[in-house]
């Protein structure tokens, strides 16, 4: 790994500790946020929302705040949030290719 790679991921590293401090562990945060956007949005979905999906409406909320200004914070999270997104959703396909 390249010293700016490291140095990118050591951020990123901080930033979910600090943030697992005060919301908790991530993927159960998404689990239970997936439930509560499955039941706001029931009457226009045709499914659940599975807890990558949370990871994917993260990125577009900070996605659409980078458009309104410069924040590092945005892109940094967005970043956060594709990579917790990564990990559910392989997560995801490996337990249907064990079924």
């Amino acid at each position: 790994m390249s010293k700016i790679t490291d140095l990118d991921k050591k951020i990123k590293d901080s930033i979910v500790e600090d943030r697992q401090k005060d919301y908790g562990d991530y993927q159960h945060n998404f689990t239970i946020l997936a439930e509560m956007f499955t039941l706001v949005l029931f009457d226009s979905l045709k499914k659940r929302i599975k807890p990558h999906q949370v990871g994917h409406i993260m990125m577009a909320l900070k996605l659409f705040r980078s458009t309104r200004g410069y924040k590092a914070d945005n892109y940094h999270d967005l970043s956060i949030y594709n990579d917790m997104a990564f990990e559910l959703h392989k997560k995801d396909v490996a337990k249907k290719d064990k079924v």
